[in-house]
């Protein structure tokens, strides 16, 4: 039989990535709490696959800061402290909007295309889950676009905490104003035309702004935490 020389082989993902996939989006939507045990056992039998695929899977995910081990090699959801947000918040301070300024001088039609095509994807996004996702989705493409080579590293080994981070700071927005899916695709937009505008400088600004905007939300807490005496944690 003659199949169609259009046809190639597809590329076979390793179960450890595909393991790593789901746990990262079920701990990026919260599905697995901050500070939950999660048994590598039990882990394995309700995802249907032996225990090394997930091990292979938890690895990374401690690389990208995401989950940790105790001192019995137990695994546990990574709870970040205040001082964890703070330092996530500060290195996106440092490294956003520089990319931003060098995104709308080296932005092409085709990065524009795909930065609109995201926004609109927000739009549709039927879960506050898949905003979070689409949200650090946006920030990749500006910081891929900047053509700054060491930043998109220091970028690749945050970025798992960072959309940790946007996870955080929108259910709490979410539970007081329910509006965060349209305010992040306004801000959006907004940041879209900066983009388009060629102006570096208010590029810059207009991404310093955006993420300054969620700096509240980290006084908030740690206000709480002192009125509680408690431990600030998120």
């Amino acid at each position: 039989m003659n199949l169609p020389s259009a046809l190639s082989p597809v590329p076979r993902l390793s179960l450890a990535h595909t393991v790593r996939t789901q746990l990262s989006e079920a701990i990026l939507s919260g599905e697995l709490a901050p500070g939950q045990h999660v048994p590598e056992p039990e882990l394995a039998s309700r995802l249907g696959v032996s225990r090394a695929p997930v091990r292979e899977a938890l690895l990374e995910l401690e690389r990208h800061g995401l989950v940790t081990f105790d001192a019995r090699g137990r695994t546990h959801i990574v709870q970040l402290t205040l001082e964890d947000m703070e330092e996530i918040y500060s290195l996106r301070l440092a490294l956003e909007p520089l990319a931003a300024g060098l995104t709308t001088e080296r932005g092409t039609a085709e990065v524009f295309a795909s930065l609109e095509a995201n926004i609109a994807a927000t739009e549709r996004a039927s879960s506050l889950a898949e905003v979070t996702r689409l949200d650090a989705a946006f920030h990749d493409l500006i910081m891929q676009a900047s053509g700054h080579r060491r930043a998109a590293r220091f970028w690749e080994g945050l970025r798992y905490q960072v959309e940790a981070w946007l996870g955080l700071m929108q259910r709490r927005h979410q539970a007081v104003f329910h509006s965060t899916q349209a305010e992040t695709v306004k801000a959006h937009k907004r940041l879209l035309k900066v983009l388009r505008s060629g102006d570096a400088a208010a590029a810059e600004e207009e991404m310093k702004k955006h993420i300054v905007s969620w700096r509240r939300w980290l006084a908030l807490e740690a206000d709480a935490a002192a009125r509680t005496d408690r431990k600030p944690t998120l």
